[in-house]
């Protein structure tokens, strides 16, 4: 079966036959970087026998559903897939030929600081620290390659990497891609006139930092302390281009700690009964735009509750959390982006407005459920005006 690939397979390719030991994928929103280059490295592993190849990234949750997602299609896809290949204990797959893909996060300290390598690939390596990658490169043994949006300052490690002569570094946009359904390509473009700076970083592929954040003072910890008794679900459904997203969310007095459980598209109801089984105790707060599948849900044993919604409870949901420290766990690393990323929209002069973007929300609307339902109480609608006012004042 054949596979169609975009420039960034054949910019691999050929900085990989120049001997180029690091290759720096930049690229902004769904440019196809990720899956052009597991394309790549399939092949590149089917046609050199007995290699070892280490995916990397920050956390298994993040790994599990996204890149190993991108890497089981290619296989299936070039009918070579076999469930028997796959060691899901260790999370490696071996090839026919005696090679071998094996996936961890850098939370695996021994895995990070382990044996050496063949060939290095990280998603998402703005994720990382320096001194991870410094640790996985020094064990790799022919070439590494990286992606990732770029979404930080001057000051990042990858900035130093990309000034190296080693390091074959290349930009690619959406426009790279010609496989996108226009409904996409509309919402990355809409980011021009939400906020420059997730224009020139989703849109442009390009360096910066973004402003007009809405939760610009966050915490991240280990995991929801022991000790926090008030705990409940919220989710906020997706399928096809939005993801599914599932967060823990509890309270213990002015702290709101957030712990991803899931972030996945193409979730069928079966796959979200199964993510949420484990927290069936907790009360689930859940979008309320498809009432069917809560209802399914809710028969599967869940005790799910759809989010009763007004006008102008975005802000209001949003105006209550400002009143609690915002504290995620390390796992969660797409609520980390969400909150790096998630910010005001700005008028065609540049000034801000107190409107929220439609996008990097899913995570954030799924903590909004609970707190317009559980934090708010009975008169949501008069403490989110409440808040509003004071936020004007």
């Amino acid at each position: 079966m054949k596979i169609q690939t975009t420039n960034t397979y054949a910019k691999v390719a050929r900085a990989v036959e120049h001997g180029f030991t690091t290759i720096s994928a930049q690229g902004s929103s769904r440019s196809g970087k990720t899956y052009n280059i597991a394309i790549f490295l399939v092949v590149y592993l089917l046609q050199h026998a007995g290699l070892r190849l280490s995916v990397v990234r920050a956390t298994l949750p993040a790994l599990k559903g996204s890149v190993w997602v991108d890497f089981k299609e290619i296989l299936m896809r070039l009918d070579i897939y076999s469930e028997s290949a796959l060691n899901k204990t260790d999370f490696i797959y071996r090839l026919p030929n005696g090679s071998w893909i094996e996936f961890f996060p850098t939370t695996d300290e021994q895995r990070l600081r382990g044996r050496k390598r063949d060939i290095l690939f990280v998603n998402e390596a703005n994720e990382l620290t320096e001194l991870e990658w410094q640790q996985l490169k020094m064990r790799t043994t022919k070439f590494s390659i990286i992606d990732y949006n770029p979404s930080f300052s001057d000051e990042h490690w990858i900035c130093r990497l990309n000034l190296d002569p080693r390091t074959f570094h290349f930009v690619t946009t959406y426009k790279d891609n010609p496989f996108l359904e226009q409904t996409i390509v509309d919402e990355i473009e809409s980011l021009k006139d939400k906020n420059p700076g997730l224009w020139r970083i989703y849109g442009l592929g390009l360096q910066a930092v973004v402003e007009g954040l809405i939760f610009p003072n966050v915490e991240m910890v280990e995991k929801i302390p022991e000790t926090v008794k008030r705990r409940w679900l919220g989710v906020d459904f997706g399928y096809s281009n939005d993801p599914t997203a599932i967060v823990e969310v509890g309270v213990q007095g002015d702290c709101l700690y957030i712990d991803e459980v899931c972030y996945r598209t193409r979730m069928l109801t079966s796959d979200i009964i199964e993510e949420l089984r484990p927290y069936r105790r907790l009360k689930v707060i859940s979008e309320s735009a498809d009432p069917r599948l809560v209802q399914e849900i809710y028969r599967a044993g869940m005790n799910i509750h759809p989010v009763n919604k007004f006008s102008g409870s975005v802000k209001a949901g949003i105006s209550k959390m400002h009143e609690y420290r915002i504290r995620y766990t390390r796992r969660s690393m797409n609520v980390k982006k969400e909150l790096g990323n998630y910010t005001y929209q700005r008028d065609k002069e540049g000034k801000w407005l107190n409107k929220p973007i439609d996008a990097f929300n899913h995570a954030m609307d799924a903590v909004r459920y609970v707190v317009m339902e559980e934090l708010m109480g009975g008169n949501r609608r008069m403490s989110g005006l409440a808040g509003l006012a004071a936020a004007v004042k």
